[in-house]
C-alpha cells in the first residue's frame, strides 16, 4: 500500500484552483509576486520555454532559471504548457516551537498559485505554488489527479537555480549521508558529474543566498550539480527498485525548492525558513519530548575506563563504565547518556545501509553482548534521574521490525534512540524515516538520525525527532585526520546549520593547535577549549550530547560552564557574522543570555555590543582563550557587571572562542 503523504491545506487550495472555470491568460506579461517587505520579488514567465526569476531590490539575483517534470509515460510538465489560472494569498501568523532557537516564530508570506494545461491535453492540469518571504522566496509542484498521471514514476526534475554571474559560493562536496565539507570556489566550479549536498551558499554584490529544500515527505531528496558556468540544476537521488526517482500517485506536492535570502550572513543565520515550509507538528500530546544535553558513552574518547588494554577506535564500554558517563550526566545536570554501538548481539557491519541486504545472522536487540546490561544502566540511571539513549543500525531496525523495535525499546524504559548509516535521500530512505518517527511517537520515543541526509524541516513535522547528524562532526577528529579543522568547523554556522538541528557533539576537552593535532586515543580536537564552549551554544541541538569522558571533563577549566547547559532557546540574535572566518551569536534561555563566539585559522578581535540586554545590570561570566595562545587548554574565567551599553573587545586565539553566560542582577 503506497503512503500518501500530503498537506490537506495546500489540498483544499488545489480543489478550488481545479474546479475554477477554465480561464486562459498569457504569461507574456509575466506572473509577479513579491515579498511582504516588497524588496524581494520572484518572476515566472514562459519567455523561451516556463521559467522564473528572483529579484531583490530591482537587482537581479536569478536570472531565467528553467521549470518543470519529466515521467515515466512520457509526460514533460513546464516548458511547452499554458498558465491558465493565477490565485494570490497572503498569511501573517505565527507559531509556538519549545524545541527551537527562538520560541515564538513569524511566518509571513505571500503566495501566488499558478495552474498550468499541459500542452496539447486539454482537460490535464498541474500547478506550481510560490512563495515570497521576506527572507526568500520558495516553489513546489503540484500534481492533482487532475493532471491525469494518476500512478507516476518521475524520472527527471528540469528545475534550475540560474544566478547572475559566476560568484562566489561554498558547495557541499559528495556524501551519501551529508558528512561532508563545504569548499569554497566559484559556482562555475562546482562539479558537473557527482551530486553536491545542500546547502549551497552563494554570495552574489547584493545578497548572500543558500539553495536548499524542504518539508521532503515521501519523495527523493534534492542535491545540486553545477554546469561549468553560474547556472546549477537539480538532481534527485533514484529509488533502491529501479522504479525512477519518485513513485508514487496523484494528488501529489513536491518539496519545496527554497532560496534563502540575506543581504548579509547575520540575516541568513536569523532565518526560519526551512521550518516555517514544513508541514506543521502532526503529533498531539508532546509532553514526553523533552530537550537537553547527554553524556556519551567511551566510544567516541576511546578509552575504556575499566579496560585500558581494550580502548582503541571500537572502545565497547562495560555496564560499569557506562554507569561512569551516567554519574557525569548527573553532576553536570544532564538529563541524558548515550549507549553506543556494539552492544546488541550480531550487530550489522557499520559498512552496510539500510538498503542493503539484510544480516545473515540476524540482530537481537533483546540479547545485550555480555558486557553491557541495559535494564541495569536504566535502572541505575534512573536512580540518579538520568535517562538513556540506546544506538541502533537502520538495518537491523528495518530487519528486527519498526513496530517491533520501538515497542522493546520502550518496553526497556528508554527515552530514545539514535539510528545510524541510513546514507540515503531516496523516497524509499525518505518514506522510511517518517515511519520510524510515527512508530516511535507512538512508543513515546525520541530519535536522533545518523547518516542522514541535510535537514528539510522534518523536525517541525514529528518534533519526537529531537536531532539529526548530516554534519562532518567532531568524530571525525579520531576517524580520520585534518577532516574536522577550523576552517571547515567556521563555515558549518553558514552551511550545514542554516538548514536545522545538527548533532555534531562537541566539547572535546583535549584542545591542540592544528598543527599539533594527531590521531590517537583518547581523542583530540583542533582548537581552543573556549572554542568548544563556543560549539555548544552556536551549534543548535536540542539532544546536546557532549563528547569528551568523565576524567576530561571533571575539575577541568571550562567544564563550569557545561552545567545545566539549555540546548532550546527563547530568543536567538546574531551579533556579528563573517563566513568561514568568525561568528558572534546569543541566545536567551529564560532569564539567563548565553553569548558564544569562534573564529577560524586566524586570530580575530571581535567588538560586541550588549545593547540586546535592554535595561538593568547584568553579572556576566565569561570563559576566553588564554592571552598569547601558548596553551589550547586554557580558560581565562573571569566576572565582571556590565548593562546594555558596554561593549567587549573579543580577541580569540587562531581557532579560538569565548562563551560567557549573563544573569540580571536588577
Amino acid at each position: 500500500m503506497k503512503m500518501n503523504f500530503t498537506n490537506p491545506f495546500a489540498l483544499f487550495l488545489a480543489a478550488l484552483v481545479w474546479s475554477a472555470p477554465d480561464q486562459s491568460v498569457s504569461l507574456a506579461a509575466e506572473e509577479r509576486l513579491v515579498s511582504p517587505d516588497g524588496t524581494l520579488a520572484i518572476i515566472v514567465s514562459d519567455e523561451g520555454g516556463l521559467n522564473y526569476r528572483v529579484v531583490l531590490d530591482h537587482q537581479t539575483i536569478i536570472t531565467h532559471s528553467q521549470l518543470g517534470l519529466e515521467f515515466q509515460n512520457g509526460a514533460r510538465l513546464g516548458p511547452d504548457d499554458t498558465l491558465v489560472k493565477t490565485a494570490k494569498s497572503h498569511h501573517d501568523g505565527d507559531w509556538e516551537n519549545r524545541l527551537g532557537q527562538r520560541r515564538k516564530i513569524r511566518d509571513h508570506w505571500n503566495q501566488m498559485q499558478l495552474t498550468f494545461r499541459q500542452a496539447d491535453a486539454k482537460t490535464c492540469r498541474w500547478g506550481l505554488v510560490v512563495r515570497a518571504y521576506d527572507d526568500g522566496v520558495a516553489f513546489r509542484y503540484e500534481l492533482p489527479e487532475a493532471s491525469g498521471l494518476g500512478c507516476f514514476v518521475l524520472t527527471n526534475e528540469l528545475t534550475e537555480f540560474h544566478f547572475a554571474a559566476d560568484d562566489r559560493c561554498w558547495y557541499g562536496e559528495y556524501s551519501q549521508c551529508a558528512e561532508n565539507h563545504y569548499p569554497e570556489g566559484k559556482l562555475s566550479t562546482i562539479p558537473p558529474g557527482r551530486e553536491s549536498i545542500l546547502p549551497l551558499l552563494v554570495k552574489t554584490p547584493d545578497a548572500f543566498v543558500a539553495v536548499a529544500e524542504a518539508d521532503l515527505l515521501d519523495w527523493a531528496g534534492m542535491s545540486i550539480k553545477g554546469t561549468l558556468s553560474p547556472n546549477i540544476v537539480v538532481s534527485l537521488k533514484g529509488r533502491w527498485d529501479g522504479k525512477g526517482l519518485v513513485d508514487a500517485t496523484t494528488p501529489r506536492v513536491s518539496p519545496w525548492r527554497v532560496l534563502m535570502i540575506g543581504r548579509k550572513p547575520a540575516d541568513l543565520e536569523s532565518s526560519d525558513l526551512i521550518a516555517n515550509l514544513a508541514t506543521p507538528n502532526r503529533l498531539t500530546n508532546l509532553s514526553w519530548v523533552k530537550p537537553g544535553a547527554c553524556a556519551w558513552d567511551p566510544w567516541w574518547t576511546g578509552t575504556n575506563l575499566f579496560d585500558p588494554e581494550h580502548s582503541g577506535l571500537f572502545a565497547r564500554g562495560t555496564t560499569e563504565a557506562d554507569k561512569q558517563y551516567i554519574d557525569l550526566a548527573a553532576e553536570m545536570g544532564w538529563p541524558y547518556q548515550l549507549i553506543d554501538w556494539f552492544w546488541y548481539t550480531n550487530m550489522t557491519s557499520y559498512d552496510h545501509s539500510l538498503n542493503s541486504q539484510p544480516n545473515p545472522a540476524l540482530a537481537d536487540f533483546t540479547r545485550s553482548v555480555p558486557a553491557i546490561d541495559v535494564p541495569e544502566l536504566v535502572r541505575y540511571g534512573q536512580s540518579k534521574n538520568v535517562r538513556l539513549f540506546i544506538w541502533a543500525h537502520s538495518l537491523d531496525i528495518k530487519t528486527f521490525g519498526i513496530e517491533r523495535s520501538m515497542a522493546w525499546f520502550a518496553r526497556l524504559g528508554l527515552a530514545g534512540v539514535k539510528i545510524d548509516f541510513i546514507n540515503s535521500q531516496s523516497q524509499e530512505a525518505v518514506a522510511w524515516c517518517q515511519q520510524v518517527l510515527e512508530a516511535a511517537a507512538r512508543h513515546h520515543l525520541m530519535i536522533d538520525f545518523h547518516g542522514m541526509y541535510k535537514p528539510t524541516g522534518l523536525a517541525r513535522t514529528y518534533p519526537n525527532f529531537i536531532t539529526q547528524e548530516g554534519v562532518l562532526g567532531n568524530e571525525y577528529n579520531k576517524l580520520a585526520g585534518n577532516q574536522c579543522t577550523p576552517l571547515h568547523t567556521i563555515t558549518l554556522p553558514f552551511t550545514r546549520e542554516l538548514l536545522g538541528p545538527m548533532d555534531f557533539t562537541p566539547g572535546g576537552f583535549l584542545n591542540r593547535r592544528p598543527v599539533d593535532f594527531k590521531i590517537t586515543v583518547p581523542a583530540e580536537v583542533m582548537g581552543t577549549r573556549a572554542r568548544q564552549l563556543a560549539m555548544t551554544v552556536v551549534y543548535f541541538s536540542p539532544w546536546l550530547v557532549l563528547c569528551d569522558s568523565p576524567n576530561n571533563y571533571r575539575n577541568q577549566p571550562g567544564s563550569e560552564f557545561l552545567h545545566d547547559l539549555p540546548t532550546v532557546w527563547d530568543e536567538t540574535r546574531v551579533l556579528e557574522a563573517d563566513v568561514a572566518k568568525s561568528i558572534v551569536i546569543a541566545r536567551r534561555s529564560g532569564d539567563r543570555w548565553y553569548l558564544a563566539a569562534m573564529n577560524g585559522d586566524d586570530a580575530a578581535a571581535l567588538p560586541m555590543s550588549l545593547n540586546f540586554l535592554g535595561k538593568g545590570r547584568w553579572t556576566m561570566r565569561s570563559f576566553a582563550d588564554q592571552p598569547g595562545c601558548s596553551d589550547y587548554q586554557a580558560v581565562v574565567e573571569s566576572k565582571q557587571t556590565v548593562d546594555g551599553s558596554a561593549n567587549l573587545n573579543l580577541n580569540l586565539c587562531p581557532s579560538g572562542g569565548f562563551v560567557a553566560v549573563l544573569e540580571r542582577v536588577y
